[in-house]
Formats: C-alpha cells, sequence, structure tokens
C-alpha cells in the first residue's frame, strides 16, 4: 500500500490486471492489517472489479500457501501478480495473447544487466520459450532473465500445493523452489519476457527506485508552481519574481502573503498568484503550510521574497526529484555564501549542529544533512499530501518538521548546496534568534522521543508488509470477460 506517486502500488497493480488482462473478479489474500486493506478497497467497485479477500493467518507458511488458500475462489486458469512489486509501461496485455498451451505455469521475466538483482529474486532458465530450471535466491546467474511476481496458472496448480503442503508436514513451502520441483518432474512451464521498468519493492531503496521509474517517464510533463514566501513588506518582490519568471520550467508562481502586508499589489502587477493569509495565520510555518493547499502542481518549490536563494538553483532542485520525495537547499556551504551574509560563525554552526543531530537520531532514514531550516526546496504535491495532516507546528521549525515527516513516512530527502545571499531583514529579526534554534532542538527531541508511538502509526498507514503479506489478483476462468477467456486457454481447452 506504499504510495508510487501517489496512488498505493496495490491499486496499481489492480489497475494493470484491469486494463491490460481484462480481469474484473479478483481475489486478494490479506495478512498482517488486512482490515485496513480491506476498508481501502472495499468491494473493489471504486477501480471497477469485484474485490474478494481470504485471510491468512499462518504467514509463517509462506507465499505458497497464500496462494492455495484462495483455491475455493478460482475455478479455472488465473494470473497472479505479488503486491510489492511495480511495473511501469509494461507489456501485460501480451499475456492475454501468449500461446500457455498445456503449461501449468507461465512466469514472466525481464532482462536485467545486474546479477545482483537476479540472485535477490530467482533466476531463470530457459530452452527457448520452455522453463529448465527455476532457482530462488542463485548463487551463481547464468543468463540476464530476472523471474518477476506474475504468474499465469492452470487450476490444478492448487491440487499439487496441496499435495506439497502434506508432503511437507504442513510446513513451510517455498513457492519458486516447488514450482522448479514440478518442472523438474516432468511439468511443462513456459517463460514470458516482460519489458518496461519493474521494482520488487522490500526495503527503502527499492521504494525508490519504483518511485523514480514512474516520476522519470514523464517528469518533463510534470507541472511545477513556485511558493515564494514572504513577511509582508520585501521591497524586492518584483525584482524577485522577474528573476524566476525566468526559470523555463516553473508554469505558476504564489506569494504567500499575510493578511495586513504591503507588497499584494505589486505582486500581483508582476503576474504572480496571491495566496492571502487569514488574519489568524501569521507565522511562517503555518503561512506556508497554507500556501502549499493552496497551490496547484504535481510539484511545489518553495523560496522567499526578498531573493535570498538564486533561480538559477532551480535546476539543481529538479534534477535531483525524480530520485528523491524532497529536495532541500542547504545555506551552509561555505564557497556558496554571499559575503556578508549573517550564515556565517556561531549561526552556521547552530545550522550544522541541528541538522547533525536530527542526522544521528534518524540514522537509518540515510538522510545526510547540514541545515534544517532552509526554506529552499523542491517536493512532490503527493508527498506533501501524505504527511499534511502531521505537520503541526506553527513556527520557522516547520521547515525542519517537513524534513522529519517526510522520512518518517519512508521517504527520501536529498540535501543540495544553493546560493544563500540572506537578504531579508524581517526574517533576520523575526527568526535568526536564539529562540529558533531552541524551537527546533524542542521539536527534534520531541518528535525522537515519541518515535515508538510515531514508528506504529507510520507502519499502519504504510500497511505494506512485503515479507508476509502476499495480496494476489486473480481471475477464475468462468467469470473472466469474453475478450480474456478467448485467449488464455481454459481447463480442458485444447493446446495452441
Amino acid at each position: 500500500m506504499l504510495d508510487i506517486d501517489g496512488t498505493p502500488n496495490l491499486v496499481r497493480n489492480i489497475r494493470l490486471m484491469r486494463d491490460a488482462l481484462g480481469i474484473r473478479d479478483v481475489v486478494i489474500v490479506i495478512g498482517h492489517l488486512g482490515d485496513t486493506i480491506r476498508e481501502y478497497l472495499g468491494d473493489g467497485s471504486t477501480y471497477g472489479v469485484n474485490i474478494k479477500y481470504v485471510e491468512n493467518t499462518e504467514l509463517e507458511k509462506g507465499l505458497a500457501y497464500s496462494v492455495l488458500l484462495a483455491k475455493d475462489y478460482i475455478d479455472g486458469d488465473f494470473c497472479m501478480i505479488l503486491s510489492d512489486e511495480c511495473y511501469v509501461d509494461s507489456n501485460h496485455e501480451e499475456l492475454r495473447s501468449f500461446p500457455h498451451g498445456d503449461a501449468i505455469a507461465t512466469c514472466a521475466v525481464m532482462r536485467e544487466d545486474d546479477p545482483e538483482l537476479i540472485r535477490r529474486n530467482y533466476s531463470v532458465e530457459v530452452d527457448g520459450r520452455r522453463i529448465v530450471q527455476l532457482v530462488e535466491k542463485p548463487k551463481e546467474v547464468h543468463n540476464d532473465l530476472l523471474g518477476t511476481g506474475t504468474f499465469v496458472f492452470r487450476p490444478r496448480i492448487f491440487h499439487l500445493l496441496e499435495k506439497a503442503f502434506v508432503e511437507n508436514d504442513m510446513q513451510y513451502v517455498d513457492f519458486v523452489t516447488f514450482i522448479n520441483d514440478l518442472i523438474q518432474n516432468g511439468e511443462r512451464a513456459l517463460c514470458f519476457n516482460l519489458t518496461g521498468s519493474y521494482a520488487n519493492i522490500n526495503n527503502r531503496d527499492s521504494l525508490q527506485l519504483a518511485r523514480y521509474h514512474e516520476r522519470s517517464k514523464s517528469f518533463e510533463q510534470k507541472t511545477i508552481s513556485l511558493v515564494i514566501y514572504s513577511e509582508g513588506d520585501e521591497k524586492d518582490v518584483a525584482f524577485t519574481i522577474k528573476r524566476y519568471r525566468g526559470v523555463e520550467r516553473i508554469e505558476r508562481i504564489y506569494v504567500v502573503v499575510p493578511h495586513d502586508n504591503r507588497i499584494e499589489d505589486l505582486a500581483s502587477e508582476c503576474g504572480a498568484e496571491i495566496i492571502r493569509c487569514p488574519p489568524e495565520i501569521q507565522l511562517y510555518g503555518e503561512k506556508l503550510k497554507y500556501a502549499m493547499e493552496c497551490a496547484a502542481g504535481d510539484v511545489l518549490i518553495l523560496t522567499e521574497a526578498d531573493y535570498s536563494f538564486s533561480s538559477g538553483d532551480v535546476a539543481k532542485l529538479l534534477s535531483y526529484l525524480p530520485e528523491a520525495d524532497m529536495v532541500v537547499g542547504t545555506r551552509t556551504t561555505r564557497q556558496l555564501i554571499e559575503q556578508g551574509s549573517t550564515m556565517r560563525g556561531v549561526v552556521r554552526m547552530a545550522n550544522v549542529f541541528l541538522a547533525k543531530l536530527l542526522e544521528v537520531l534518524w540514522w537509518k532514514y540515510e538522510a545526510r544533512l547540514t541545515d534544517v531550516g532552509c526554506t529552499f526546496r523542491a517536493i512532490w504535491r503527493t508527498t506533501f499530501l501524505s504527511v499534511r495532516q502531521r505537520l503541526a507546528t506553527r513556527g520557522p521549525e516547520f521547515a525542519t518538521e517537513m524534513i522529519i515527516e517526510v522520512l518518517a513516512g519512508r521517504g527520501r530527502v536529498i540535501e543540495i548546496p544553493v546560493n544563500y545571499f540572506n537578504r531579508s531583514q524581517s526574517m533576520h529579526r523575526k527568526y535568526q534568534n536564539i529562540g529558533t534554534f531552541f524551537r527546533i532542538l524542542r521539536l527534534i527531541v520531541r518528535k525522537r522521543l515519541g518515535g515508538l508511538v510515531g514508528k506504529k502509526r507510520t507502519k499502519e498507514a504504510s500497511l505494506l508488509r512485503t515479507s508476509t503479506d502476499h495480496p494476489h489478483t486473480a481471475w477464475p476462468a468462468e467469470q473472466r470477460p469474453s475478450s480474456a477467456r478467448d485467449d488464455l486457454p481454459t481447463r480442458g481447452s485444447k493446446p495452441r
């Protein structure tokens, strides 16, 4: 259920089977947090399918047992896709016309030139289309075929699974090894070549790889908006808008202003869209949050009205964004700090200290930070929406809270050096003080001390259990739409 560019991966796979394979009847095997999955997906009518749920209460028996539990709901050939696998621009639709013949199974593979990725999954050795051997997590790799979690099975696979569990005293049965044993005992299995991009989501890195595949394929078509934060009295706001207007990728520019301000008309004359905060919204954090909720765009870039940050650095943010959920600037790179800036000496050391404290306390999230208070950043709208309800601070610590909550939500934050001019006297007077330091420090400590509760909350929100839950999607042959039934053989049909 972890989202890939705003859509849970399980939903993506349901849509894949519906649109590419014509499937309308879906069986999902659920385990831990299954009720949450059931509540989210319902009966499937929202997605144009009919969903039935089967609960696996013996997860230690593995994937093979989850497949076996679906037998009462399936009486014909069926397709299975593992819920933790993400496909982008694949050719699954060709499975419908593939000559499955009398094969007990068709296993989908992808070409992969990295042997290590094959070692993490399973290898496939073939003779033409026919599979001669499957090896789960092989030590030796002999070709470039990576086994995926897409299969098409004959219904008699259930009888063979039952037999395998009985012979193993109803203990764990490795699914890939089970299929390989069938092949070695004379059963026929075929290999189908998938194209497109693929990720087996079993850790943070593979989750980011899946997001990268989805985001990068259409990144040039994503809409990008700029949100300019103001205190309401910046005289150089027109200059700032003009400079950012020169950035080709930015389609819309918003200026967020307090209810009482002196720059609204000027900013509007320069072509910016004005986000005027209600009287009760007055501080840095709450104004930025309000602006991001109001602004449109697939990507939101945040900056300040006094041109503290160079428009030329927008390209830096965007170049890393397909590989991250949020890209933040750092104002602590000495060579990029304007002479005379207040980001020097003790102020710079304080920012670095807070960043390193956050980095150490959230070490396993692999963030590398030197600045936690920089406004200049780019964030996917879907990422912002996923953490919005957990952003509770109102003041300057909001920038830090954004980083913490994106990390806590299994997101990736990348920090890059940016030019820093520090021209805003209003921001300096209001927020660059010892009080801000302690507000951020308290936030970091409070968030970390609440980590045990937060960890449980994050897991429940994420739902993904790649090592134990294996929701599968399947079609019973008699309930398939005619187009699918014509293309895939049913029980008793002649090989084609």
